[in-house]
């Protein structure tokens, strides 16, 4: 920025001095020796430039400047030749001359620099619209050119057939250069316009310098230190300006493919100028045939490219209808369109009596993907989901996206709602595989009907009805399905009572605590876990449904807090020697504060971080949330062990243990439960054992509740055991005053 500051004032004021000196030609001046020394100058000054922007450019950016720069250097050489025959050999410079191959290649390399900077990707219409634009800005500025310059260098007689054609190689150079110029600044974004405007100023002073050493040249005035030389020398100050203020930069702006509104214009910015230049020139010369044929081609070339814009527009109106109807993201129907097929059927239903059907979907524990996956395997899960939504229904039903995770179908005519939402239900039996991951899906679908002599029922009635059935699913447990019936709205009264029960008492801090005693294999008490409780009305709610209250009311974190801290309260007093784990979910650990307090309630209790284990969620997939590992590995710093709970029931694998490195390893009821008949079932558990002993991990057998889960938790090798058998979940009072002691004994008669 620095640079531009100064860079910019002092090249222009060189140009404007050099062109004043020009213009007043002082007597004594050396007017040829200062005009030829000049030129060379200010081109080996923008090579110079243009090379060091290359140099510090990288890919197709480098190699547009790095080709500049080589077409400046050439023209400098082509100057430095011509200064030979004039300062040195004391001659005037034939015609043509090996300068004038030094010249000529540098409209060539600056056009092809110009094309290959980085741009916009060009697809479909919009190539044939490119197309037409090169073919109009060519025709236009050839009219210009005819009418100035190219025609009467054409018709001048010339000493031979080599004249003549470098006579005319200036002008057609300079078209195809200010051509280039015309189309790459129309189809830039605006921040590579600014970039492109000082380089595109350039090339167009040196094609108009060009041009006119052409004509005058043709027609024997030019000379030395005639005022068209300032074109040159202002021309290469600007391409060493534009060299330095350049960057590299990204040219796919988040506009991405949208033709700019100056790819629409510019190109008429010739056009008019050709059509006025071939009006003069035929109202002097109505026999020039050349001209006659130039302003047809562009009278048809800007009736075909208008069509071809009407078109353009056309198919922006279509897209842009069809996106205020459908979800971008899946293409599925967006809740406006799904509103309105809704309301037609409900017409429809009145009129002539025929079925109608809402069946809501909802994808269990999305919120989990997005938060350890990330928004780019949400949104990839949601597309998968979408298309096996699309495939599963019949051709006439109405499939619909309705905001985040939730789906909705619209069911017509004869079909049976529970048929397709069984045939949903089988289209995700299995995970879904994206990228290196394979994610179970689960759905919980809600269905509401219409009935036949119902003719009041409005959409947003039967969409609350999907709603309370597709919420009752839920509450039966993933991929379950459910009927709206009238005792579902008589529960959802009661529901909301009760969460503002929860909301009330977990606000207070008044959640329960109950102990679960943890044994090792010798019979010792290792220690307990400490789990919440809460009861409506006198009665006890399970875990299983105030839980996911807290967490639809953003109380997760504050619940876990306020076990804990009623949990180290309770244990302040235990031995020593036994261990206090708590369960933690996956957003208190994604808390970056969340360490800190926990470290002040250890502080407050008192209660030694050593004696404390955090268990983490096995399906909770907290690997692959960076602010929840780093609570982590804090939490690991002050002494704190952690472990994996519930491993083997949702995600489990080597590579999660390897990241996660926890201290204990808490193997799920089922894979216990469900081995202790089979012959084999103590080598499965053995091997997870194993395993978990590989990677430094204690292991802890959960859901221990018969003789035969304990001796298979044994046999296998496991360090503890948890379960009924051993001791069920016990308000803290008499845990720590009477069934302690109790405990204990009864672990070592075992």
């Amino acid at each position: 920025m620095r640079t531009r500051l100064w860079v910019l004032p002092a090249t222009t004021g060189t140009a404007v001095a050099f062109a004043a000196l020009l213009w007043a030609h002082p007597d004594g001046l050396p007017i040829q020796a200062v005009d030829n020394v000049s030129q060379l100058a200010a081109a080996l000054f923008g090579a110079a430039a243009a090379m060091m922007r290359a140099r510090r450019s990288a890919g197709r950016l480098r190699t547009s400047w790095a080709l500049t720069a080589a077409g400046a250097a050439s023209w400098a050489l082509g100057q430095a030749i011509w200064c030979y025959y004039e300062l040195i050999a004391g001659i005037s410079s034939p015609f043509p001359s090996l300068s004038d191959a030094g010249y000529l290649l540098f409209p060539v390399a600056a056009a092809v620099g110009m094309v290959v900077r980085p741009s916009r990707a060009l697809t479909g219409r919009a190539r044939a619209r490119t197309g037409l634009d090169v073919l109009l800005v060519v025709i236009s500025l050839f009219a210009v050119s005819w009418a100035t310059v190219l025609g009467e260098v054409f018709h001048v007689h010339a000493d031979s057939m080599l004249a003549r054609a470098v006579s005319l190689a200036y002008p057609a150079a300079d078209l195809a250069v200010l051509t280039v110029v015309v189309l790459v600044l129309s189809h830039a974004d605006s921040g590579e316009r600014a970039r492109l405007a000082w380089l595109g100023a350039s090339l167009a002073s040196l094609a108009v310098a060009d041009s006119g050493f052409a004509y005058l040249t043709a027609t024997g005035r030019y000379h030395t230190g005639d005022l068209v030389d300032a074109g040159w020398v202002a021309g290469f100050l600007m391409l060493a300006f534009a060299a330095i203020s350049d960057a590299p930069g990204n040219a796919n702006n988040a506009r991405g493919n949208l033709t700019p509104p100056s790819a629409l214009l510019l190109p008429y910015v010739p056009s008019i100028a050709g059509i006025v230049a071939a009006l003069c020139r035929l109202s002097l010369a109505p026999g020039d045939s050349v001209m006659v044929v130039t302003a047809a081609v562009m009278v048809c070339a800007l009736v075909v490219r208008q069509a071809v814009v009407l078109l353009d527009n056309r198919s922006l109106m279509a897209r842009i209808s069809h996106q205020a109807l459908h979800d971008v993201l899946t293409g599925l129907a967006n809740r406006a369109l799904f509103a309105d097929r809704l309301d037609h059927a409900l017409e429809l239903h009145r009129r002539d009596m025929r079925p109608v059907a809402v069946i809501l979907v909802d994808l269990d524990d999305f919120k989990a993907v997005n938060d350890t996956l990330g928004h780019p395997i949400g949104d990839d899960l949601l597309m998968r989901v979408g298309e096996r939504l699309r495939a599963a229904v019949r051709r006439g039903d109405t499939v619909a996206r309705l905001g985040g995770d939730e789906f909705a179908v619209l069911v017509e005519d004869d079909g049976d709602p529970l048929e397709i939402a069984e045939r949903i239900l089988g289209s995700l039996d299995n995970t879904i595989g994206i990228g290196e991951h394979s994610i179970p899906v689960g759905l919980s679908m809600g269905i509401a009907r219409v009935a036949p002599e119902d003719s009041a029922t409005t959409a947003s009635e039967i969409l609350r009805q999907a709603d309370l059935a597709m919420y009752a699913a839920k509450r039966d447990g993933k991929g379950h399905v459910r009927v709206y019936a009238d005792t579902l709205a008589l529960g959802e009264a009661a529901d909301l009572d009760r969460r503002s029960a929860f909301a009330l008492d977990a606000g207070a801090g008044r959640i329960a605590m109950a102990f679960q005693p943890i044994f090792r294999a010798d019979g010792t008490l290792h220690g307990y876990e400490a789990l919440a409780r809460w009861s409506y009305l006198g009665e006890a709610v399970s875990p299983g449904i105030f839980l996911p209250i807290a967490s639809g009311l953003g109380y997760t974190t504050l619940v876990d807090e306020t076990v804990l801290r009623h949990a180290v309260r309770d244990a302040a007093g235990w031995p020593d020697a036994l261990v206090l784990s708590v369960n933690l979910d996956g957003k208190t650990l994604a808390d970056p504060a969340f360490a800190g307090r926990l470290s002040a309630i250890l502080a407050d209790a008192p209660f030694e971080p050593r004696r404390l284990v955090v268990e983490v969620l096995e399906s909770n997939l907290i690997e692959h949330d960076e602010p929840a590992m780093a609570t982590l590995a804090r939490l690991r710093s002050l002494g704190i062990g952690i472990a994996v709970d519930d491993f083997g029931a949702g995600y489990a694998s080597l590579a999660r243990l390897q990241v996660l490195q926890p201290d204990i390893v808490k193997i799920d009821r089922s894979l216990v439960q469900g081995q202790g008949d089979r012959p084999d079932g103590t080598a499965l558990l053995r091997g997870i054992t194993e395993l978990a002993r590989q990677l430094g991990a204690t292991v802890i057998a959960e859901g221990v509740e018969t003789q035969g889960h304990l001796s298979t938790a044994i046999a296998a090798g496991c360090d503890a055991m948890q379960g009924y058998l051993l001791g069920r979940p016990v308000l803290a009072e008499p845990v720590v005053s009477e069934r302690l002691s109790a405990t204990v004994d009864r672990a070592s008669a075992m």
